[in-house]
């Protein structure tokens, strides 16, 4: 099954990930734990059913969506297209970016840089994974024909890196990363690519994914948790998402 289509933004998270030699290998505890907590933490669990119930509700007025959103345009295609490209080819690297600036500018010391590059990527290659997971498993038919509707990729992935933004750079840049996330939804069903219910659990997913990396980012900055860089191990993780 190829989720890889000829008009679609693709989500490549290509991570270079070497642990450094001298470095203690809790680095997969860390993954791991956050993990778990996307789905066993209490207020995600309220959270990732709230946007189950909600999607499936909004199943049954999904065709009137689309076809309202699809008379009316709701979004010009200049504004469409940029909300496509910061769910898909655009937003990691703008996040990515922006830690390494505000590290400089706060010259953050090389364990706290890279516990933020480790927080950030390893979030969104889980969010990465699970979607991809679901997308097969649903393997609902979008809109337009397409294949792997629910959920939205490009709407988890947007909500991810909001939540992420949130932890490290406080509320107000937050809610303006939520914002723009939203746009790349509402871009998503105004381009016929999902349903309002492939995006509403996407939004749940993304957001859950995120905090749930978030509060052991919180527990973990403070050990010896590093990615450096280094020859003796290397692990390239590549996923594409839609």
């Amino acid at each position: 099954m190829n989720i890889i289509l000829k008009n679609n933004i693709f989500l490549l998270l290509s991570v270079s990930m070497i642990i450094a030699k001298d470095s203690p290998n809790n680095w997969h505890s860390y993954w791991l734990q956050s993990g778990k907590a996307v789905i066993m933490d209490e207020s995600n669990q309220w959270l990732l059913g709230g946007a189950a119930i909600a999607a499936l509700s909004a199943t049954q007025i999904d065709i009137e969506v689309k076809d309202y959103v699809i008379e009316h345009k709701i979004l010009s295609d200049p504004i469409s297209h940029f909300g496509d490209e910061m769910g898909g080819n655009w937003g990691h690297w703008i996040l990515w970016s922006s830690i390494i600036t505000s590290s400089k500018i706060k010259k953050d010391s090389n364990k706290k840089f890279m516990s933020k590059i480790q927080y950030s990527t390893f979030a969104m290659v889980s969010n990465g994974l699970i979607t991809v997971g679901m997308k097969r498993a649903f393997g609902r038919e979008r809109p337009n024909g397409g294949s792997y509707s629910f959920p939205s990729g490009h709407t988890s992935h947007s909500f991810t890196m909001a939540s992420i933004a949130n932890e490290l750079y406080g509320k107000n840049i937050g809610l303006i990363s939520y914002g723009l996330a939203t746009l790349v939804a509402v871009s998503r069903m105004n381009d016929n690519k999902h349903y309002l219910s492939d995006v509403i659990f996407g939004a749940g997913l993304g957001t859950a994914v995120g905090r749930a990396f978030a509060k052991n980012y919180q527990k973990f900055d403070e050990t010896n948790i590093q990615i450096g860089l280094s020859s003796q191990m290397a692990l390239k993780i590549s996923i594409p998402i839609n």
